[in-house]
């Protein structure tokens, strides 16, 4: 992923995502836990993968504050995932 600066006219005016094949990012999913059930293969392989302690998972302020940055650059789609929708506590109002 690398950063580009161009408007419409290909000036350096805004800051956007770009992948490797050199199409912005413009869609974010944002996981509010590691603890999901489902198996997805890109996040929950059938090997699985070790969970991360709840004290070390981000807070709700600090996705928030992510996905403002994620915006600024470029993102107009977030989709939340983390499972069930009571996964987490307060996840509702989030």
């Amino acid at each position: 992923m690398t950063f580009r600066s161009t408007n419409s006219q290909g000036s350096a005016s805004e800051t956007c995502l770009i992948d490797n094949h050199q199409r912005p990012i413009t869609y974010l999913r944002l996981s509010i836990t590691d603890r999901c059930n489902l198996r997805c293969r890109y996040c929950r392989p059938e090997e699985g993968v070790p969970f991360i302690p709840h004290e070390e998972i981000l807070s709700f302020e600090e996705l928030e504050r992510l996905t403002t940055i994620f915006c600024a650059l470029g993102v107009d789609k977030v989709r939340v995932t983390g499972g069930e929708p009571f996964s987490r506590r307060g996840c509702l109002s989030f």
